[in-house]
């Protein structure tokens, strides 16, 4: 399965990052000097976790929360994401012994993110 996400990166800002951002990731957000890179870091974020709640297919009525969707960047920087609550349970429920892999892409203007279940 496959989910994708297309923002314009003007539209975030810190009151967003607070609504759907776990504490890890607004300290990896809140380590960025550049305002421009940080607004691209949080829609890369909020699309991130859209995209992976495409891919599980859950939508707004699902009880899925943003804060279900763990975004993690390993030691080379290559994303990848941790799953609690609903999230969790839909992925073990659909995919039990697949993992959700994450590509994202960011200009100044626009984020874009996929995450594959494979």
């Amino acid at each position: 399965m496959i989910g994708i996400d297309i923002d314009n990166v003007e539209r975030f800002n810190e009151s967003i990052l607070k609504k759907i951002a776990l504490q890890n990731e607004v300290e990896y957000i809140e380590k960025t000097n550049c305002e421009s890179l940080r607004q691209q870091r949080i829609a890369s974020l909020f699309c991130v976790k859209e995209a992976v709640m495409k891919a599980l297919g859950l939508g707004k009525d699902s009880g899925v929360s943003f804060k279900n969707i763990n975004l993690i960047h390993n030691k080379n920087g290559q994303p990848f994401v941790e799953l609690s609550g609903v999230a969790l349970e839909q992925k073990e429920k659909l995919y039990p012994n697949k993992s959700i892999h994450i590509s994202l892409s960011h200009t100044i203007n626009t984020v874009v993110a996929v995450a594959v279940i494979l």
